[in-house]
C-alpha cells in the first residue's frame, strides 16, 4: 500500500517533468514562430489534395490562397515573397471556395487539376442521385466537399505531429542535459529529505490550470520558460551543474553518472505537458485520500466494551436506612382469681380487657 511519503516523491517526480515538458513546448513554439512550419504543412497538404506538380496546380493554388474566403485569412498575396500563409483554414471556407472555382471553371474544365475534376465529378453524381431539390444537391456537395478537406487535414496533422515529437524529443534531451535533470538523483533526493518532499508538493498542488501548448506570442513563451525556471531552482532540486565540468574527462565521467536518468526524464518530457498534467491531477486525488487516513488516531475496536459497572439493587438504593424498632415491653399478667373452695367463677361476670385485665362482673 502506497503510503504519503511515496506519493510525494511521485508528486515531486511528475511536477519536474511536467514543467520541464511545459519549457520544451515553449521552445518548440518559438521555434514554429520563426519556422512557421505549420503553415508550410497545410499548403503541402492542400497542393498534395488537389494533385498534380504542374504549372495548372499551382495556378489553382494561387486561385485558392487568392479567393476571398481564404485571403481574409493571413497578410499579403499568394505569390508574394513577404507572405505570411495561415496555419490553418476553415473546411468550410475551403469548400466554398472550390464550389465557387469549379462553377466558373465549367466552360473550360482544364484549369482544374485532374484530383479537383475527378473528386468534383463523383461528388455532383451522388448529389444528383440523392438530392431533390437544387438547394439539397448544393448541400450535399458542399458537406461532400468539407469531409474531403477534413480527411486530408487528417493526415496533414499526423506529419505534423511526428515532426513534433521528434523536436520535442531533441529539446526535451538538450533541456535535460544542460539542467542536468537526473530523475534517479532526483527521487533520491526527494525520498530523504522531508521539507524539499514537502515544498515540491505545495508547488504541485499549485498546478491546477491546464497547461497552454499554443503560445503564439514570443515573450509569452519566453516568460513561461523563466517562471518554469525559477519554480524549479526554488525548490533546491538536485538541478544543475555545480561544480561545472573543467575538463573533457570530468564531462565524461558525468555523462557514464548521469545518463541513465537523463534517458528516462528526456523521454518523460516527450510525453509532452498534457500528459504529465493530467497524470499530476490523478496523483493528488489519490493522495488526497490517503493523507486525512493518516492524520486520523487509530480507531477504537468494535468489540471493546466499558469497564464493568457495581449492580447497585434499586430497591435498596430507593429505600433510605430504617430506624431502630422499638420494642414495647411484656404486657403485666394478671394477678389469678381467687376463687372460695368448692365455688366455681361466674364466666358471665368475669370479661379480660385489651391489655389483658380480668375484670369481675358486678
Amino acid at each position: 500500500m502506497f503510503n504519503s511519503n511515496i506519493l510525494d516523491v511521485a508528486v515531486g517526480l511528475v511536477f519536474v517533468f511536467l514543467l520541464l515538458s511545459l519549457i520544451s513546448s515553449a521552445a518548440n513554439e518559438l521555434i514554429e514562430t520563426f519556422w512557421r512550419k505549420r503553415a508550410a504543412f497545410l499548403e503541402k497538404g492542400i497542393k498534395e489534395l488537389v494533385g498534380g506538380k504542374d504549372k495548372v496546380t499551382t495556378e489553382f493554388m494561387q486561385k485558392i490562397y487568392d479567393h476571398g474566403l481564404i485571403n481574409s485569412l493571413y497578410v499579403g498575396t499568394y505569390l508574394d515573397p513577404k507572405k505570411i500563409l495561415p496555419t490553418y483554414i476553415p473546411a468550410r471556407n475551403f469548400a466554398l471556395a472550390i464550389l465557387d472555382l469549379w462553377k466558373s471553371s465549367e466552360e473550360s474544365p482544364g484549369e482544374l487539376p485532374p484530383n479537383v475534376q475527378k473528386a468534383m465529378a463523383a461528388f455532383q453524381k451522388v448529389a444528383e442521385a440523392k438530392a431533390r431539390t437544387v438547394q439539397e444537391k448544393v448541400e450535399l456537395m458542399q458537406r461532400d466537399v468539407e469531409n474531403w478537406y477534413n480527411s486530408s487535414m487528417d493526415r496533414v496533422s499526423g506529419w505534423y505531429k511526428r515532426r513534433t515529437q521528434i523536436i520535442v524529443l531533441i529539446l526535451g534531451v538538450l533541456i535535460t542535459v544542460l539542467v542536468n535533470a537526473d530523475c534517479i538523483q532526483i527521487a533520491k533526493r526527494l525520498s530523504t529529505d522531508g521539507n524539499m518532499r514537502q515544498a515540491a508538493a505545495r508547488l504541485a498542488e499549485k498546478q491546477t490550470v491546464p497547461p497552454s501548448t499554443g503560445q503564439s506570442d514570443p515573450q509569452a513563451t519566453l516568460n513561461q520558460m523563466k517562471q518554469n525556471l525559477t519554480e524549479l531552482d526554488g525548490i533546491g532540486l538536485p538541478l544543475g551543474w555545480s561544480p561545472r565540468p573543467r575538463s573533457l574527462a570530468e564531462a565524461w565521467a558525468g555523462f557514464a553518472n548521469h545518463w541513465i536518468g537523463w534517458l528516462i526524464t528526456a523521454l518523460a518530457i516527450s510525453l509532452g505537458a498534457p500528459f504529465w498534467f493530467d497524470m499530476l491531477n490523478k496523483i493528488m486525488v489519490v493522495r488526497s485520500t490517503v493523507k486525512p487516513a493518516e492524520k486520523s488516531g487509530p480507531e477504537a475496536s468494535k468489540d471493546s466494551s466499558p469497564p464493568p459497572q457495581p449492580i447497585v439493587n434499586p430497591l435498596f438504593a430507593a429505600v433510605p436506612a430504617a430506624a431502630p424498632v422499638q420494642v414495647a415491653a411484656p404486657a403485666q399478667v394478671a394477678a389469678p382469681l381467687q376463687v372460695a373452695p368448692g365455688q366455681m367463677p361466674d364466666a358471665g361476670l368475669a370479661t379480660t380487657t385489651d391489655n389483658g385485665t380480668v375484670v369481675s362482673g358486678g
